[in-house]
């Protein structure tokens, strides 16, 4: 037999050897599982979880696991795990849920999710030999005491959190740098949600420029940002909360010396709130009434004014085991003349096409009809470049694309972190 007559053997044999890793015998020993980690460690996952088989494809999958985090009132973050059967077993889904509070290091939280992926994974096992290999550890106390422990909280579920940072860069010619802090305050309970976000940013850039006398000519451009905002919410069921802001801002480049106002708010949302990691669809008005006091007389020729603005919020989020759909739209419009208005859109989708095939894409766009606070007058052209100032302009808009395809070996779990 001549190597022209052994071509198409290999051909045929080629593909038997790469799909015969579907086979039956190695499907009952254990499960196949496809891992979708949003926003958690799936290589520590499949390192440390070695008894099923993690395939790269949800198409290849018996049992499809997402993870979700959400974090919660006390600055922890609440896991949330859905083993969703696929095909034969789509009967068996079930959910873990666990808080891991913010004391817990990274090393903490990553371990305390694999224990419960462990957990949640032996309810699909029952007909699999691997079973056998497992073992059950009960590392607790038992007590008869039936008492339950009053937990005290001596901070009543108050949340505090202060930051600062800097950053500088330069070269011969010129010099940047950079000085942000932070303040956070919060309290978050199943009826009331308040918050206190404060920050400040201090951007100092220098140029120098060689004359030809010898001398060197130096400009310094200079912005700062404060920010202040307050949020008070109650609920009023699974389904509508009322509440209002508090604003207090003040920024050299958007020409505000100082602008402070309050928004009393009402929010419906469509699904209960309590199954927000899965599907959220939120509509929330709200009536701001702001005071501005400007730094330079804008294009309105005013100095300081008093205005109403109209805002309403919407938002659509979903969370499925064939992607992800988040979508936003906010619309505000002034009291006294409401051609001053904005309209800001977006979406973020990622799913699944086909077997090895996903896509992601997003976008947004904004109408802008409410600059009051420009500047009169011409900018300089270092205002421009620098973008010390605000720039007028009528939209904004940006987004992007792309695909990921994958193919070749389905079971290979293996986690090697060299070079």
């Amino acid at each position: 037999m001549n190597l022209r007559q052994l071509l198409p053997l290999l051909f045929l044999l080629i593909p038997a050897t790469l799909f015969a890793q579907d086979g039956s015998d190695q499907a009952k020993e254990t499960i196949n599982v496809f891992l979708d980690c949003r926003g958690c460690n799936g290589s520590f996952i499949r390192s440390e979880v070695n008894f099923i088989n993690f395939v790269r494809d949800q198409g290849d999958a018996e049992l499809h696991l997402l993870v979700t985090l959400q974090q919660t009132g006390s600055g922890g973050w609440e896991h949330t795990l859905n083993f969703i059967g696929l095909g034969y077993i789509s009967d068996k889904s079930h959910t873990l849920k666990f808080i891991s509070p913010k004391s817990d290091t990274n090393d903490m939280m990553r371990n305390r999710l694999v224990r419960h992926v462990k957990l949640g994974l032996v309810y699909f096992l029952a007909d699999r030999t691997v079973l056998s290999d497992l073992n059950v550890n009960f590392s607790g106390t038992m007590s008869e005491a039936t008492d339950d422990v009053e937990n005290v909280d001596p901070w009543n579920s108050w949340i505090f959190s202060v930051r600062a940072s800097t950053r500088f860069s330069g070269e011969q010619s010129r010099a940047n740098n950079w000085f942000g802090g932070s303040f956070d305050a919060r309290r978050i309970t199943e009826e009331w949600k308040i918050t206190l976000d404060f920050n400040q940013n201090y951007e100092r850039r220098v140029f120098r420029t060689d004359q030809e006398d010898g001398s060197t000519e130096v400009d310094v451009f200079i912005t700062e940002n404060q920010n202040l905002t307050s949020l008070i919410a109650k609920s009023l069921g699974d389904h509508w909360t009322i509440g209002g802001y508090a604003r207090f801002r003040s920024s050299t480049q958007d020409n505000l010396n100082l602008s402070y106002g309050a928004t009393p708010s009402i929010e419906f949302s469509l699904f209960p709130y309590r199954e927000h990691n899965r599907r959220e669809v939120t509509l929330r008005y709200g009536l701001l009434a702001s005071q501005y006091d400007y730094v330079e007389t804008t294009i309105l020729n005013k100095d300081e004014e008093f205005l109403l603005r109209n805002e309403l919020r919407f938002r659509a989020d979903f969370t499925q085991p064939w992607g992800g759909v988040y979508g936003w739209l906010d619309a505000q419009a002034y009291w006294h003349d409401t051609s001053k208005n904005r309209l800001n859109m977006g979406f973020r989708v990622n799913m699944r096409v086909l077997k090895g095939l996903s896509i992601f894409f997003d976008g947004r766009y904004s109408l802008i009809n409410d600059q009051i606070s420009l500047a009169a007058g011409d900018l300089t052209e270092e205002e421009r470049l620098l973008n010390l100032k605000q720039q007028a302009t009528s939209y904004n808009y940006g987004g992007s694309i792309g695909f990921e395809f994958n193919f070749g070996s389905i079971y290979n779990n293996v986690v090697n972190t060299r070079f």
